[in-house]
């Protein structure tokens, strides 16, 4: 049986109820604690940034309720994907993050908001090559034009996982791609439960599946940038 059987199916849609399963998942948190707890021991050197994400990602753990995030999380830090990139995946639908990161996802002003329009604009605005914009969220998040406000706490969020990425390129690529150099399925399902608990909040209809296909372009779209970046400095370095 899958570790996600537990919650009914991949993408814990079901209804199923496994108490082996359970006592595995329970297991499962109590390891990854304690590898958090060994490792901030560990890297007492690191800057105080990371270990304030760790210890983030900690009382998460600790405190959570929905059992789905809670197992995906565990599983990437068990992959050693950094602390910074997988509380970005959680970023949207956490207010306790935003507030202990000082990250403010919507405009406290008017004149912030002209300034975040333009945002919204360039973070889904189709490049050349992509033709009629496989990334406009309205096209995936339940067939709608979405307020405004929604587009923009969704700009500003994909805004901090490519900061998060881009502190530990090298890492992030590492621990998250697949042998076909494509994001593995466990960081997708964490940016989409994180993005769905959001629209959730926000009373806004939408489809799990389509959430799906939206985080999976837009992450592979942001490590895929990460690592031609890294492509380019090497090749400028060699050419120095």
């Amino acid at each position: 049986m899958g570790d996600l059987e537990f919650f009914g199916g991949a993408d814990g849609g079901g209804e199923s109820y496994d108490p082996a399963a359970f006592e595995r998942f329970k297991e499962r948190i109590k390891r990854a604690a304690a590898q958090l707890k060994a490792q901030k021991k560990a890297e007492q050197k690191q800057k105080k940034t990371e270990d304030e994400l760790i210890k983030i990602l900690l009382k998460f753990i600790q405190t959570g309720k929905k059992r789905d995030i809670l197992l995906l999380v565990t599983r990437l830090l068990e992959q050693n994907v950094p602390a910074g990139f997988i509380v970005s995946l959680l970023l949207i639908s956490n207010k306790f993050i935003q507030d202990e990161l000082k990250v403010k996802l919507l405009p406290a002003s008017a004149e912030e908001q002209k300034v975040q329009e333009g945002l919204v604009e360039q973070t889904f605005s189709p490049s050349e090559d992509q033709g009629s914009s496989p990334n406009l969220p309205d096209a995936y998040i339940g067939g709608q034009v979405l307020p405004l406000k929604i587009k923009i706490a969704i700009a500003n969020w994909i805004n901090e996982i490519t900061k998060r990425v881009n502190e530990h390129p090298h890492r992030v690529i590492k621990t998250t791609r697949d042998e076909n150099e494509m994001v593995q399925l466990s960081v997708i399902q964490l940016g989409s439960f994180s993005l769905r608990d959001y629209l959730e909040q926000e009373n806004v209809p939408h489809e799990y599946d389509q959430l799906k296909d939206f985080l999976t372009f837009i992450l592979n779209d942001i490590i895929k940038k990460a690592s031609q970046e890294l492509k380019e400095r090497k090749e400028l370095k060699e050419g120095e």
